[in-house]
C-alpha cells in the first residue's frame, strides 16, 4: 500500500496490526515477514523557523551522518503532507521504513512495522549520533501514570549499577544488577511487594509497562501496548486508533513536563519596565541511597558517554561538595551542577533543553536508585505547571 498521508498511514497500520494479531492468536507466533506496530517518541531541535524545509534538512543531515556506517542505502522521502516524511534505510540488520510524523516540530512520533532489531538500530543511530535528536526519557512516575490508562497487564524491571562499580567490587552489601519481566494481571501486586522495605525498594526500577486499553464506542476494539522508558511503544491488538490514543496521551504528558521544566527551571534574566529580574529555580534531584562520593559520581556523569551525554569539569569545593560547569551534548547548551553525597542540583541555562533533566533522572533511577526524585519548589517535575516559576531576585 502506498502511504502518502497520515490517513493512509493510519489505515495501513490498522490493517497490518489486525493481521498480526490474528497470526499471534492462531499460531502464537508471527510469520517471518510480519512484525508489530512500533511507535518511537523522538525529541528534535529543528532550528531555523521550524519549517518543513528545515525539518527535511535536519533529517537528511542526520541520516547521512548517522547511518553511513552499517547502511547500504539511506534516504529521506517526502509525502503529500508537510511534516510527514519517510525514512528508508537498507542496512545489514535489514530494511527499515520509518514514518515520521512531525506535526509538532519538536516532539515527533515515528511509526514502523519492520523488525525491532533493524528499526531500533536506526533510531538509536539517529538519536545518539545527531546532537539535535534524542529519544524521549520516561521516568518511573510517568510510566506508572501510563499503567493507569487501562488494565495493567505486565512490567519490566531494569536496574544496573555496575557502571558505577569498580571491576573487582562485588557490591556485597547490595544488589548491583536486577532485571525481570512479568506478564499477567498481578503486575501491580508484584511491583508493590518488591518495593516494600526489606525487599528491593531501591533496585525495583520500572522500565516497561504493559497496558491493555479499549476504544470507546467500538465493541472489542483494543490494544495491548508495551511502553518502554526510552519512548518506544509496541502494540498488539485490533485497533491502531486505540494505540495512537495512548501514544498521543503519553506524548502530551511528556511535552507538558519538558515545557514546565523549561519555564520554571531555566535561570535567565527578564526585563520589564526598565527592571531586570533573575528568574528560574534549580532542579533538585534527591538520591536516597547510592553510597558514592561526589568525585565518583562526577567521574561517571561528565565524561561525554551514553546515556548521560554530559561533559563537564568538576571542581571540588570540599570533600563532599563539587561544582561542575557542563555542556549537554544534546543540542550543546551550557548548564551548571552542584553534587553532594545525597543530591544533585541542576541549574539550566536560558536555552538549555528540559530533556537534560529527565534524561539524568531516568538514568539515575536505572543505575543508582529507583527512588531518585527530581523536584522544583519541592514539587515533582511531573506536577509542575509553567506558572509555578518565581523570581529569584529583583533589581531596579
Amino acid at each position: 500500500m502506498q502511504v502518502a498521508t497520515r490517513r493512509d498511514l493510519a489505515g495501513y497500520l490498522e490493517d497490518r496490526m489486525a493481521k498480526s494479531y490474528v497470526e499471534l492468536r492462531d499460531a502464537q507466533q508471527l510469520k517471518p515477514e510480519s512484525s508489530l506496530v512500533k511507535t518511537y517518541m523522538i525529541e528534535a531541535h529543528v532550528g531555523g523557523t521550524g519549517s518543513h524545509d528545515d525539518l527535511m534538512r535536519l533529517l537528511r543531515d542526520a541520516v547521512a551522518s548517522a547511518c553511513q556506517a552499517g547502511a547500504k542505502r539511506a534516504e529521506v522521502l517526502e509525502t503529500d503532507e508537510e511534516r510527514f516524511v519517510l525514512l528508508d534505510v537498507q542496512a545489514r540488520l535489514g530494511a527499515t521504513r520509518l514514518y515520521v510524523d512531525a506535526s509538532d516540530a519538536r516532539f515527533w512520533l515515528a511509526h514502523s512495522m519492520d523488525h525491532s532489531t533493524a528499526v531500533d538500530w536506526v533510531v538509536d543511530r539517529l538519536t545518539s549520533v545527531t546532537p539535535d535528536l534524542d529519544t524521549a526519557w520516561l521516568p518511573v512516575a510517568l510510566l506508572e501514570e501510563m499503567a493507569q490508562k487501562g488494565s495493567f497487564r505486565g512490567l519490566g524491571l531494569d536496574y544496573d549499577r555496575r557502571p558505577f562499580l569498580d571491576c573487582d567490587d562485588d557490591d556485597a552489601e547490595g544488589v548491583s544488577y536486577f532485571k525481570m519481566q512479568l506478564w499477567g494481571n498481578r503486575a501491580h501486586d508484584v511491583l508493590a511487594r518488591l518495593r516494600q522495605d526489606g525487599a528491593f525498594p531501591h533496585e525495583t526500577t520500572l522500565a516497561k509497562v504493559k497496558v491493555k486499553s479499549w476504544l470507546d464506542g467500538h465493541d472489542g476494539a483494543f490494544t495491548v501496548d508495551d511502553v518502554k522508558f526510552n519512548g518506544k511503544v509496541t502494540a498488539r491488538g485490533t485497533s491502531f486508533q486505540c494505540h495512537n490514543n495512548l501514544v498521543t496521551d503519553l506524548y502530551r504528558r511528556y511535552a507538558a513536563m519538558i515545557g514546565a521544566i523549561e519555564a520554571v527551571g531555566r535561570v535567565r534574566w527578564e526585563y520589564d519596565d526598565s527592571r531586570a529580574r533573575l528568574r528560574g529555580t534549580p532542579v533538585h534531584l534527591h538520591i536516597p541511597k547510592h553510597g558514592l562520593d561526589p568525585a565518583d559520581l562526577c567521574a561517571r556523569l561528565f565524561t561525554c558517554g551514553s546515556p548521560f551525554r554530559l561533559w563537564g569539569l568538576p571542581v571540588p569545593i570540599s570533600p563532599d561538595y563539587y561544582r561542575v560547569c557542563a555542556v549537554d551534548l544534546h543540542v550543546g547548551h551550557a548548564l551548571d551542577f552542584e553534587v553532594s553525597p545525597e543530591w544533585v542540583r541542576v541549574y539550566l541555562g536560558p536555552e538549555t533543553c528540559g530533556n537534560t533533566v529527565v534524561r539524568l533522572l531516568t538514568n539515575l533511577q536505572h543505575s543508582l536508585d529507583a527512588r531518585t526524585e527530581a523536584r522544583i519548589h519541592g514539587r515533582s517535575i511531573s506536577e509542575l505547571q509553567p506558572a509555578d516559576g518565581e523570581p529569584l531576585h529583583r533589581h531596579v
